[in-house]
């Protein structure tokens, strides 16, 4: 029982609300309705700075499996990694892209392609959105080019004479 007692005493949940009345005194001025109400002063106590969101962008080139844990480390330190898995064999970079993306999926973080061997991994807190702009609406194209036969071409050819033997 002392346990929940040393418990609501800690959080302030015992104390005695008797010295918190107080008795109210008439009010020594009169207050007008056109008269602003006077204004409140913040106590610089109650302020609580937040610091300012920085965003960090980690780029990866990793050329073993051995440097992979670093970009976890990343991700788990809210920031995010972009991986390029081009200096690395196949095997290894699908071994790699497969283990951050377990690190990624462990944190709620997210992850996309963005070309062949490279990858962007975020933590949970940043979106990744793909914007795809309008195709641009061509002309039509024309017929395709056909070359003009050549001269030579065109003369007629002069047919081999056939020997027809008149023996039949």
């Amino acid at each position: 029982m002392s346990l929940f007692r040393r418990l609501r005493d800690a959080l302030g949940l015992n104390e005695e609300y008797e010295e918190y009345y107080y008795e109210e005194d008439p009010p020594s001025e009169e207050v007008y309705l056109d008269d602003p109400p006077p204004r409140r002063r913040a106590s610089s106590g109650n302020v609580i700075g937040l610091p300012g969101l920085m965003m960090e962008v980690v780029l990866m080139q990793p050329r073993s499996f051995e440097e992979i844990p670093e970009a976890v480390t990343a991700l788990r330190e809210r920031k995010a990694v972009i991986l390029n898995l081009n200096y690395i064999e196949i095997e290894q970079a699908q071994r790699c892209a497969d283990y951050v993306a377990g690190g990624a999926f462990a944190i709620d973080g997210h992850q996309r392609q963005i070309d062949e061997n490279v990858f962007l991994f975020t933590p949970n807190f940043v979106q990744i959105s793909q914007h795809q702009s309008p195709e641009p609406e061509l002309p039509p194209s024309p017929p395709p080019f056909e070359m003009p036969p050549s001269p030579w071409e065109m003369s007629p050819r002069p047919q081999p004479q056939r020997e027809f033997d008149a023996r039949f």
